[in-house]
């Protein structure tokens, strides 16, 4: 009877020490995961891009705001419509504190999006909202510094489409540190926003629902 007992004992022991182990490997990976998904980067130059009109943009613009970039482009079937409708909403859940935020499309297809095709797709999804473009030498630039790939994939019929990452980019007011999140919901994106702009000490007293992300 008493080695039975201490038979069940070192066996739920023994369960217990594996399911620890068990649990402790998949904390590991999801922190490894976490860190994967989310990436500090540094900025040496400003870059330079072209808008829907042909002007020169410089992310050195837009001052004192900070830079949300999605990279992306207009024939792009599902991916891009829809991280830029997470994009929106992202900016409509924080409200007013979108103020201190401006949103960029930068395409990586800019031999086909220009003009007028760029600012209509944009618009499409909100006004607030600068299509940028440039040559191709400016675009992989852009990419190389701001943590994004893409490369162009030419299809059977002589049409191509081009595979790119999935992410946004925060680039803070002085243009010397940008941020690569991937995240694939407006309330995650919200709360990243906002727990970059309160570290950061921007004025956030006049925004109504800024506790919800807190």
């Amino acid at each position: 009877m008493r080695g039975g007992a201490t038979h069940i004992l070192v066996g739920g022991s023994v369960r217990g020490i594996v399911l620890a182990f068990v649990a402790a490997l998949a904390f590991g990976a999801a922190a490894g995961l976490a860190s994967a998904q989310d990436r500090s980067l540094t900025l040496s130059r400003p870059l330079t891009f072209a808008d829907a009109e042909g002007r020169v943009v410089r992310s050195t613009d837009f001052a004192g705001k900070w830079l949300l970039v999605y990279f992306g482009y207009t024939h792009c079937a599902d991916l891009c419509p829809t991280g830029l409708s997470v994009l929106v909403n992202t900016l409509d859940q924080i409200g007013r504190a979108c103020e201190h935020i401006q949103p960029l499309f930068i395409t990586v297809d800019p031999e086909r999006d220009k003009g007028p095709l760029l600012r209509s797709f944009t618009e499409a999804f909100d006004k607030r909202l600068i299509g940028l473009g440039g040559t191709i030498e400016q675009i992989r630039e852009a990419a190389d510094a701001l943590g994004v790939s893409f490369q162009k994939v030419v299809q059977g019929d002589a049409s191509y489409v081009v595979d790119h990452s999935s992410s946004y980019v925060l680039v803070d007011p002085t243009r010397t540190r940008a941020e690569v999140l991937r995240v694939a919901e407006p309330h995650l994106l919200a709360a990243k926003l906002i727990e970059t702009l309160t570290k950061a000490g921007a004025p956030l007293d006049n925004v109504n629902n800024v506790g919800a992300y807190r």
